[in-house]
């Protein structure tokens, strides 16, 4: 077995690390988007709370859901020839929508797409 060097990371605290970096991209994306966009909008700390709560589950769903679905649209560009027409009806219903619950969600001023348009 080879001596790691100093300074190097172990796998633990590299997948620690990772936790951390989603968890803090997950919380911050769930505060909302720019300030602008938002002027004047206050939200509860529950609306906070729960964005965040909804984002644990469904950013990561999503992003299955969006990268099988690119991977489809691939295979049904491939199938049907370059039929660019079909190829785009399902990435954009698989890959298009709302990748990050914000408190507009939660408080029912925004929808959700979780499929496209």
């Amino acid at each position: 077995m080879r001596a790691r060097g100093p300074g190097l990371p172990t796998a633990q605290t590299a997948s620690s690390g990772c936790a951390v970096l989603v968890a803090g991209a997950v919380g911050g994306a769930a505060a909302g988007g720019p300030a602008s966009a938002s002027e004047g909008e206050s939200h509860s700390a529950g609306s906070y709370a729960g964005a965040i709560l909804a984002d644990v589950l469904y950013v990561p769903g999503n992003i299955v859901f969006a990268g099988l679905g690119a991977v489809t649209s691939g295979l049904t560009y491939l199938v049907t020839l370059g039929n660019s027409e079909t190829t785009r009806s399902v990435w954009d219903a698989t890959v298009e929508g709302t990748y990050v619950i914000t408190p507009r969600h939660i408080e029912g001023k925004e929808p959700v797409r979780f499929i496209g348009p």
